[in-house]
């Protein structure tokens, strides 16, 4: 089975989306929750799951919007490529962005 390039693009830009969304939230919630409690470094792990959770659900809103509203053409690809984005957005905030994302808490 050959990859059609349009194929390749719209998987391309799907993960981009899922990691620019996953990462947006991380940042949003982990910035909402700095305003209003003090966290530790010990505490990193349980924020970032209820973050990660949080942006898995907006990830799912998204993918349902674009999916069943606007017909999106292969949409096995378009959930493909979110999906991936979302774990790479996922893996680079527990690893690249711990430190960035502890100072957004106050």
């Amino acid at each position: 089975m050959e990859v059609q390039p349009s194929e390749f693009y719209l998987l391309l830009k799907a993960g981009f989306m899922g990691f620019a969304l996953c990462l947006g939230v991380l940042m949003l919630v982990f910035y909402v929750l700095g305003i209003f409690m003090q966290l530790s470094e010990r505490n990193f792990m349980r924020l970032f799951l209820v973050a990660g959770l949080i942006s898995f659900v907006a990830l799912d809103l998204f993918l349902y919007y674009k999916i069943a509203s606007t017909q999106t053409p292969s949409p096995h690809i378009f959930l493909a490529g979110c999906i991936g984005g979302w774990v790479g957005g996922i893996a680079s905030g527990l690893t690249h962005m711990k430190r960035f994302l502890l100072s957004m808490t106050g």
